[in-house]
């Protein structure tokens, strides 16, 4: 895929069930959980004040040794392998939580890494992964 571009899905479960769907078919799709935050609780820890209905969670993906073995054939790969982050809230207008991530696509990477050929094709296929792996949980309402 060219160009980068958020991916959104729906979904009538909650944002904890969706959060939960999504750790449990993560290995399906070859990645580990690599953190896992609620962002209510997080704003709160830093003196944020958070209004009582905020529903937002944020999942961050990783599959390790493809992480190491990127970083260790180009080190300037560490900046951009990382945003592999779902994030999970409560889109209160229409009354659904939303699930998205945001896909990095081969025309930013050819802009920010000219020479390497291979991040060009293997950051997007994790995105399109990740992609894969919403449509399943949002779809089926796996959990």
């Amino acid at each position: 895929m060219k160009k980068s571009y958020i991916f959104s899905k729906e979904t009538n479960m909650n944002v904890d069930d969706a959060a939960e769907a999504i750790r449990k078919a993560s290995n399906k799709f070859g990645f580990i959980i690599r953190y896992d935050a609620d962002m209510a609780k997080e704003f709160v820890a830093h003196d944020v004040k958070v209004e009582e209905s905020l529903e937002y969670r944020t999942i961050m993906l990783c599959i390790p040794q493809k992480a190491h073995d990127s970083v260790v054939a180009n080190s300037e790969r560490a900046a951009v392998i990382a945003p592999k982050q779902i994030s999970i809230y409560k889109n209160k207008e229409i009354g659904k939580t939303v699930v998205s991530h945001l896909v990095v696509g081969e025309n930013f990477l050819k802009e920010i890494l000219p020479n390497d050929l291979k991040i060009r094709e293997s950051l997007p296929a994790s995105c399109e992964k990740i992609v894969d792996l919403i449509k399943e949980v949002t779809i089926n309402g796996k959990i």
